[in-house]
């Protein structure tokens, strides 16, 4: 992490047109620089943020603005920016990789604003300035608050309905920026987004396997390590979430007094669903370890999956690295960091002071669990506070998506969450993709996770007074 030397506000605006879904867009880049604050009040660090407004009849005072994240903590907006939302994206890897207008972006709907959080992307500290209190949940959530604060405020959208989107921890960050906007009496937005949830209460005995096994069942579909019966992905996880919320949660509920012979019903029933032998599965008492299946799946083929996407594989002889890097299906994003610092500069007219920090694994590895928050990564309970904003704000709408085969954030763990925390679900869309843990990474994915993204936006607008 290269610092800055000094806090700057530059705000560089170019002017542009792309064809999206079908259409030309015409519309107006604005790449926006805010020093952050320390707890003297000085500024410690530079945020930035690339805001897209589309021409619009009658000007955009009306339309709606979205504000999207990524999550880590310690990843930049670059993947939901370039990747998935943003009226430009990336196709291709490596040194192939190039730009083109993206067809399935959000901003013939809605104007877009992509975050990166202090220390992450272009956001970086100032030299010999500490911006510590920027890595933790509390003053995250806070920073990017005043980020979102301070772009309606200087570009004339105070009463534009606006929608937060998040993806993985990006929707911890979400539901916190929920919960501090309402502690400072601020006005809540109209709609959030929440992508391959990672908003806590999951975890713990019999909670986190049972959330894990639809996703776990999903997997074993893909690879076809079960038998399919004729079923699709839906059906087959329709299934397992039907066992998983009945005879399988009763019998971990027994813990030690399951009779033997039920012990081995369940065992084989999960075999079927899931794909590991009876044995196993006994021998572990019916616990569901991610490590467990993911090196026995297809432990015949000398395989194991991957545990962002359950799809991916790799030898395990090769697999050697330690946890999480051991991942088939886990990208660093540096291959495409020189790619984004061209757009930024060549399309953008924004000279980066320093290198493009995709994802800063140094954040995420001191990262501060508030004790507001629960004080570790396994005690967060964020659900709680999209419930107190829904309550506070009737028109408040929500949207989850996620994908069967992400074993790293289970599509039913982020839906049991919300349901314990008691989310009024009538307005909530959920969505389900056949993908891994970033759905936009297959361009099938893209398209559906945008033609649903786009409803809800409609929706949005509709329901505000």
């Amino acid at each position: 992490m290269v610092p800055r030397d000094a806090a700057t506000d530059r705000v560089v605006t170019t002017e542009h047109v792309a064809t999206i879904g079908g259409k030309k867009v015409a519309y107006r880049a604005v790449v926006t620089e805010l020093p952050m604050p320390g707890a003297d009040g000085g500024p410690v660090a530079v945020a930035v943020s690339y805001g897209y407004i589309a021409q619009a009849k009658g000007g955009p005072a009306k339309r709606p603005v979205l504000f999207v994240f990524n999550g880590g903590p310690g990843a930049s907006s670059s993947p939901l920016h370039l990747q998935a939302l943003g009226p430009r994206r990336i196709v291709g890897k490596g040194e192939a990789a190039y730009l083109e207008d993206n067809r399935f972006s959000l901003l013939d709907a809605a104007d877009l604003v992509f975050i990166d959080p202090v220390g992450t992307g272009a956001s970086m500290p100032i030299k010999d300035r500490d911006a510590s209190g920027y890595w933790g949940v509390g003053g995250d959530a806070r920073g990017v608050a005043l980020m979102i604060e301070r772009w309606l405020a200087a570009n004339g959208r105070t009463g534009s309905p606006v929608v937060l989107i998040g993806e993985s921890y990006g929707t911890s960050r979400a539901l916190a920026v929920l919960h501090e906007t309402s502690n400072a009496k601020k006005p809540l937005p109209d709609g959030v987004a929440l992508l391959s949830l990672a908003v806590g209460d999951s975890d713990g005995p019999v909670v986190s396997d049972v959330v894990k096994l639809p996703t776990l069942a999903s997997v074993a579909w893909y690879h076809q390590a079960i038998d399919r019966g004729g079923r699709s992905v839906e059906q087959h996880y329709a299934a397992a979430l039907a066992f998983a919320q009945g005879d399988y949660a009763l019998a971990l509920l027994k813990g030690s007094t399951l009779s033997p012979a039920t012990r081995r019903k369940v065992a084989e029933r999960m075999s079927a669903l899931i794909g590991l032998p009876v044995s196993l599965l006994e021998e572990k008492n019916l616990r569901l370890d991610n490590y467990d299946f993911m090196l026995n799946i297809l432990a015949a083929k000398g395989l194991r999956t991957g545990q962002l996407d359950g799809r991916a594989t790799r030898a395990i002889a090769d697999s050697k690295l330690r946890p999480p890097f051991d991942d088939p299906s886990m990208t660093l994003g540096a291959s495409s960091a020189q790619l984004i610092e061209t757009y930024l500069k060549s399309e953008l007219g924004y000279g980066l002071p320093s290198p493009y920090r995709s994802l800063n694994l140094g954040i995420n590895f001191k990262w501060s669990w508030d004790k507001e928050y629960g004080g570790s990564y396994r005690s967060m309970s964020f659900a709680p506070y999209l419930k107190a904003a829904m309550d506070a704000k009737p028109t408040l709408r929500g949207f989850t998506g996620g994908g069967y085969y992400d074993i790293t954030t289970p599509v039913y763990a982020g839906q049991f969450a919300l349901e314990q925390a008691g989310v009024p679900m009538d307005r909530v869309s959920a969505h389900h993709y056949a993908a891994g843990h970033s759905v936009f990474e297959d361009e099938a994915g893209l398209a559906a996770l945008s033609e649903d993204l786009h409803a809800f936006v409609a929706q949005v607008v509709a329901a505000r007074p």
